[in-house]
Formats: structure tokens, C-alpha cells, sequence
């Protein structure tokens, strides 16, 4: 390798950030990923509303508008932003990293002994409530999960084979892919390059955001929670292919415990799945909680040991 070559992958370890390209304007960046989310979705409301509420509405016009959601209101301005903050933005996404197969095993394997303690955070947080002086705003809060579960029942819904199968595609894998190239691969990354950026400042900053931007306040700890797993998985591992699998993994659970619902009859919500209902057994909830945190920090050695320095 000449000095052409090493200056062309130069990365920002002055800034403690070794496997990240240098970025010349975070911040600059930063205002292109969310200038592109907001035209593209801006653009997708004006194309509803010609359209017709009716048609976007219908099993299938949802899975389109869906599709054409994550492709451009969350991927296309992760590239755009990318693109703009640095001559290498493969590199900057962390898409160019090939991710371990131990460590993708691993986070997946972290995930299924949080299960116990994730649905107790969920029912506690669904069962938040404000002051009665807000109850205006908590009931508008309310009607917004009631609106975005209604979104997410009606792509997962259905009873046949194929509905399963585009569930899991569209909700699982488009979707786990086009939020984790947004919310970690751009927003995470570009946080981490700021002038004496915090890495960890960078990741709950991220996922803070990715948990706002949902609109499903019942559901905020949780989901806050299942980013900044997400984020330390891009951290630790070097490539947003491992956020990416555990994202879909995570959301196609979902897609499948619906599936089993609506042929069941019922309709039935993760926290109520039979599979996983625990109830108040705090033993469950509190072993769940310690396996956890030990896969956590083994998942956690495994994937910095392989972290790559620089990326080309």
C-alpha cells in the first residue's frame, strides 16, 4: 500500500473512532439525513393523498407504501448523507464490513434471554400514565400507538403462507435494514465523528431518536432499549450488518407472532403471546435480566477481539 492508498483510508483515530472514515462535516451531514427524511416524507403524503387514502390503505397498498417508505424516507438519505460527509460513505455505513457469523449468533442468543424482561418492561411502560392535568395529551399519545399498532397489525396480518412470508420481508428485513442503515450506520456513526464525540453519548443519543421517531410513547423504554443494543452491536462489531440481522430478527418475531394470532382468531399482542407470557414471576424476569448482562459482556469481548482498525 503507497501513501495514496494509506491517505485515501486515513480514519479519525485522533478521535478515538479508528474504524471510521474521517467525515469533514458531521454536522453538515447530519442536516442532509434529516433534510432527505423529511422531503421524501413530505413527497409520500402529497403521493397518498393523490392516490387516495382508500387505495394506500388495503393490504397491498400498505406493503407498497411500506416498501417505498424504508427505500426512501430511511435509506435513500443514509446514502445521501453518507455521501456527503465522506469519500469513502461504504465505509462510513459500515456496510463494507463482513460480519462474524459467532457474532451474529450471539446477538441473536442475547436477544432470546431478554424476552422475559423485555415484555415486563413493555407492560410497565404501556401502563405509564401522566398527570391528570395531561390527560388530554396522554389520550392523543394513546390514539398514536393505537394508530401506528393498527399500521404494523395490518402489514403482519393476514393468514396464509404468503402473508407470512412478505411480513417477514417487508417488516422484517426491509425494515430492520432501512432504520439501522438511518439510525445507526448514518445518525450513530456521524454522532461518533463529531470533534470529541462520547461513543456512548453517540449511541443513547441514536437511539433516543430512533425510539421518538416511532411515535409510540407506551412503547418508548423498550424500544430505546433495543437501540442501544443495536448501536453497541455496530460499536463493538464494526458493521451494521450485525444491527441489521438482530433488527430483523427482532421485528420478524413479531411479524410471525401475529401471523399465529390472526390464524388463532385472536387478536393478540406480543406481551400477551402464551409462548412468552410470564405474568409477575420476578424470578423469570430477574434470571432473564443476569443471563442477559452475561451475554452481553461475553458478545461484547467476542466482537471487539474482531473489530476492524480501517476499513477500505
Amino acid at each position: 500500500m503507497d501513501l495514496k492508498d494509506i491517505n485515501s483510508t486515513s480514519f479519525n483515530s485522533q478521535r478515538g473512532n479508528g474504524w471510521l472514515p474521517v467525515v469533514n462535516s458531521p454536522g453538515r451531514a447530519i442536516g442532509v439525513l434529516f433534510g432527505a427524511f423529511f422531503i421524501m416524507l413530505m413527497l409520500l403524503s402529497v403521493v397518498t393523498m393523490i392516490i387516495g387514502g382508500e387505495k394506500v390503505m388495503s393490504p397491498k397498498g400498505m406493503r407498497i407504501f411500506a416498501i417505498f417508505q424504508d427505500l426512501l424516507v430511511f435509506i435513500l438519505p443514509a446514502v445521501a448523507a453518507a455521501f456527503t460527509a465522506t469519500r469513502l460513505p461504504a465505509s462510513l455505513l459500515t456496510v463494507n464490513v463482513k460480519p462474524r457469523i459467532g457474532v451474529i449468533v450471539m446477538s441473536l442468543v442475547v436477544m432470546v434471554t431478554a424476552l422475559p424482561a423485555m415484555e415486563w418492561l413493555i407492560e410497565v411502560n404501556s401502563n405509564l400514565h401522566l398527570p391528570q392535568s395531561l390527560s388530554g395529551l396522554e389520550k392523543m399519545l394513546r390514539s398514536m400507538e393505537d394508530n401506528a399498532n393498527s399500521g404494523v397489525d395490518a402489514l403482519a396480518g393476514g393468514t396464509s403462507a404468503g402473508d407470512l412470508i412478505m411480513g417477514i420481508l417487508i417488516i422484517g428485513v426491509l425494515t430492520g435494514l432501512a432504520e439501522e442503515l438511518f439510525f445507526r450506520g448514518a445518525l450513530q456513526n456521524l454522532f461518533m465523528s463529531m470533534p470529541r464525540a462520547k461513543k456512548h453519548l453517540a449511541i443513547w443519543a441514536a437511539a433516543f431518536i430512533f425510539s421518538f421517531m416511532h411515535f409510540q410513547f407506551f412503547g418508548f423504554l423498550p424500544r430505546l432499549l433495543l437501540g442501544a443494543y443495536f448501536g453497541y452491536l455496530i460499536w463493538w462489531s464494526g458493521s451494521v450488518w450485525v444491527p441489521v440481522i438482530a433488527h430483523a430478527f427482532n421485528n420478524s418475531l413479531v411479524v410471525i407472532l401475529s401471523w399465529l394470532s390472526a390464524r388463532a382468531g385472536e387478536e393478540t399482542e406480543l406481551a400477551d403471546a402464551a409462548a412468552l407470557s410470564i405474568g409477575n414471576n420476578w424470578t423469570t424476569i430477574a434470571f432473564s435480566i443476569f443471563v442477559t448482562a452475561l451475554g452481553i459482556y461475553l458478545l461484547r469481548e467476542r466482537a471487539l477481539r474482531g473489530r476492524p482498525v480501517r476499513q477500505k
